[in-house]
């Protein structure tokens, strides 16, 4: 792949008003005019002016981000060297955890890469066709510096179908990768990386797993769109009087029912549809509600909403209320927004004892705000 440091590409003078800071640029704001740069290839962005904006990678085929930035310096090579330099840089922010996201994507200056630690296993997704050449290189790396048992390469994402990449899953030995139990936070999950049907463990709530947790001694909780059971059982061992956890996928039921087995706590569980669920419930059924929804019902907001209105009907005087939402488009005032709608479309209130964002290892970019993809609530229902 040609990497050339000498490639430019340059703005059009219509391109968008706040477009200079974001490190995505839409294919039609660029000035394609006498264009040869290749898809995939590295380029210094130009405005109309003249002014450099950095250095980022180039493909045409993704129309929302024909440009993504790495690097605010000019005429910089996404190639080995400055791969591996970013890599480190990107291991150096971490800490000691046995489990979380060591590479983020763009936020780690490195567009389309994601690294996962799961224990003794790391898993590697490219997203895209730059991050894809260097795949082999990236995981001699990282096996070199972290020595993980395996490598799983997670590259069944829908994004890379954009750039006619292969999807697949398979490990850097090229040998089969039984589940296996993994100890979080005092908690054993059973994971199945190959198997991407599995329930997988959301490092992006694991903060908020134990968080939650602590505030559900004594109570009745509902673990709505459990998926493995995390807020279920952190809830069961910081003394929570009684747990169902409700999940439309009957593999995810099973898998919290195996959770709860290893980890010798009851949880009562349900397959079924959690917004269906809830507003069946009557005040009193729960003092403790979580709702983690899938990122598709984010796109439906009446039924988000809904879903809320259902909650706040459900949960006493005193009850608490966790809610979260995964989006891009959605901001944390607007999903704030739409929780107090429905709180006050039943006459209630919520005293917020948290606003919740991604952590540490989710790191996201100031002038990247579609990156802070998981926001939350943690209120006290009056």
């Amino acid at each position: 792949m040609d990497i050339s440091k000498d490639n430019v590409l340059r703005l059009k003078r219509t391109a968008r008003e706040g477009a200079f800071g974001h490190p995505w640029v839409r294919l039609d704001d660029l000035d394609l005019t006498d264009c040869i740069l290749i898809d995939g290839s590295a380029a210094t962005l130009i405005t109309a002016n003249g002014h450099a904006l950095g250095s980022g990678v180039f493909d045409r085929r993704n129309l929302a981000a024909a440009w993504r930035r790495f690097s605010w310096a000019e005429a910089v090579a996404f190639d080995e060297s400055y791969i591996a330099d970013t890599i480190q840089e990107a291991l150096a922010r971490r800490g000691e955890s046995n489990c979380q996201r060591l590479i983020s994507s763009d936020a780690d200056y490195l567009p389309g890469l994601i690294v996962e630690k799961y224990a003794d296993v790391l898993t590697i997704t490219a997203e895209t066709a730059a991050a894809d050449a260097h795949l082999d290189m990236i995981a001699e790396l990282l096996k070199e510096q972290l020595a993980p048992q395996e490598i799983v390469f997670l590259n069944n994402c829908e994004s890379r179908a954009v750039y006619s990449l292969e999807r697949d899953v398979r490990t850097l030995s090229g040998n089969n990768l039984k589940g296996r139990w993994v100890e979080i936070d005092e908690l054993s999950y059973r994971l199945d990386l190959m198997q991407p049907q599995k329930p997988r463990f959301f490092l992006d709530q694991r903060e908020q797993h134990s968080l939650v947790g602590s505030l559900c001694e004594g109570r009745v909780v509902l673990d709505a769109f459990s998926h493995s059971g995390a807020f279920a059982m952190q809830a069961l061992r910081a003394g929570a009087e009684h747990v169902v956890a409700t999940d439309l996928s009957e593999t995810c039921v099973k898998a919290i029912g195996a959770n709860a087995q290893r980890n010798e706590c009851f949880i009562e569980t349900i397959d079924c549809d959690a917004a269906a669920f809830l507003a069946e419930r009557t005040v009193g059924d729960f003092d403790c509600i979580i709702l983690d929804p899938p990122s598709e019902m984010a796109a439906d907001l009446d039924a988000l909403k809904q879903l809320h209105v259902s909650a706040f009907r459900c949960l006493p005087a005193g009850g608490v209320l966790a809610t979260y939402c995964r989006s891009e488009t959605i901001t944390l005032e607007a999903f704030e927004r739409l929780v107090s709608t429905a709180a006050a479309e039943v006459g209630r209130e919520g005293r917020i004892f948290a606003r919740t964002g991604q952590p540490f290892d989710f790191p996201t970019l100031l002038n990247f705000p579609e990156g802070n993809i998981l926001k939350g609530l943690i209120l006290q229902v009056e």
